[in-house]
């Protein structure tokens, strides 16, 4: 029995979006997805029409506060009306987080008006981060952005923009492979057209993934503007998919464990159970709660309840419903009933029932008829 389909949140793609890039990992995941989000509509940088202000002024517009729009690298909320051009005084303009120096060329090209990467920012701050790669580094806080600034060669975001930041950037490298005027990469090491620095936007990835307004803003981009999606908001394990080359469970257990963990399977491994907690990782994985944390509050992963018969009539039923991470496509899960936990026997269920938790998680809820005096029932997790 494979997993329960995903159901359709607000700010989902439809459901076949990403249908070919099931099974794909490395570089032809890459290719995949650059094919599936390639020739978007192209906003003019500047027009009397629908342009890029336009579209920012939407995207990036404060949720309390309708006549403002949030700036990057500091989360300040500014009047619209200050926008750089149209008024004088403590102007916001148009951030390029992919620099128009290390690709994009200028602001008629279409990566340089691509709004995945463009953001309101404070027009001082915005200066004074130039064509600064990004890194964790100890800096100089900016006067505009006292949460972010630079060491002189590299620029620190603020925590809330890093994972934002680095998922404009993986976007940009696989947009743009070889059209459009250009080739962008991500590397350790910056240089024409790629930018630095490929291991601190994973980790940056990893411990700070999207959030509604992030999935929103990518949900407004498609169907308002662009017409195409930032892969790694939808799915953020496709970031360590395509440029770690892992598997789904790979790229899950990278944003949980270090790397001395991960070389060590007795605490990384499918069957360990480090926090000892009597849920194996690949239990873990499914539920997508964290493998080194014992869960002892909050909302339960897994329940059982007892159904009376529906309608006044027919059997009483059992409803199992767990956590289910939603992009673990790589597991396979199977339903079980015992009467005694000793011998176990798998089951369809009558009815399964998937509602939304966040962009990481689902809750599958599956029900069976009650039979007998006493009756058990589980998940169980194995790879294909």
């Amino acid at each position: 029995m494979a997993l329960a389909a995903t159901v359709q949140a607000a700010f989902d793609p439809p459901a076949a979006y990403y249908s070919t890039t099931t099974g794909l990992s490395g570089s032809a995941l890459k290719a995949a997805l650059h094919e599936r989000i390639k020739g978007h509509t192209v906003l003019p940088y500047t027009a009397s029409s629908t342009d890029v202000w336009d579209a920012l002024m939407v995207l990036d517009a404060d949720p309390n506060n309708s006549t403002n729009v949030l700036l990057l690298y500091s989360g300040e909320s500014r009047s619209k009306t200050l926008r750089e051009g149209s008024s004088s005084g403590n102007t916001w303009n148009r951030e390029h987080v992919w620099p128009l120096s290390r690709g994009p060329s200028s602001t008629g090209t279409v990566p340089g008006t691509d709004v995945f990467h463009l953001f309101a920012c404070d027009t001082t701050v915005n200066g004074n981060r130039g064509s600064l790669g990004f890194d964790a580094v100890s800096f100089t806080p900016d006067s505009e952005a006292p949460e972010s600034g630079s060491n002189g060669s590299w620029w620190n975001p603020r925590d809330a923009d890093k994972g934002v930041i680095a998922r404009a950037l993986f976007y940009m490298a696989v947009r743009y492979e070889s059209e459009d005027s250009a080739n962008l990469e991500l590397a350790e090491t910056a240089g024409a057209t790629t930018m630095a620095k490929l291991s601190t936007l994973l980790a940056w990835h990893r411990k700070f993934p999207p959030t509604e307004a992030e999935r929103k803003r990518n949900h407004t981009i498609y169907t308002t503007y662009q017409f195409n999606r930032n892969p790694f908001i939808d799915n953020p394990l496709f970031v360590d998919q395509v440029f770690s080359g892992d598997t789904p469970g790979g790229a899950w257990k990278r944003a949980r464990f270090t790397a001395a963990q991960l070389a060590n399977a007795a605490v990384s491994g499918d069957a360990a159970d480090p926090d000892g907690d009597g849920r194996p990782n690949r239990l873990e994985y499914l539920l997508n709660t964290h493998p080194l944390l014992a869960e002892a509050s909050g909302e339960a992963a897994t329940t059982v309840a007892w159904l009376p018969p529906a309608g006044g009539g027919g059997a009483a039923r059992l409803a199992l419903s767990h956590r289910r991470q939603r992009y673990a496509t790589d597991l396979v899960v199977t339903y079980e009933a015992s009467s005694d936990c000793a011998t176990w026997t798998g089951f369809t269920p009558s009815a399964t029932t998937t509602t939304y938790l966040d962009g990481l998680t689902d809750r599958v809820t599956v029900e069976t008829p009650f039979t007998g005096a006493r009756r058990f029932v589980r998940v169980r997790v194995e790879r294909p």
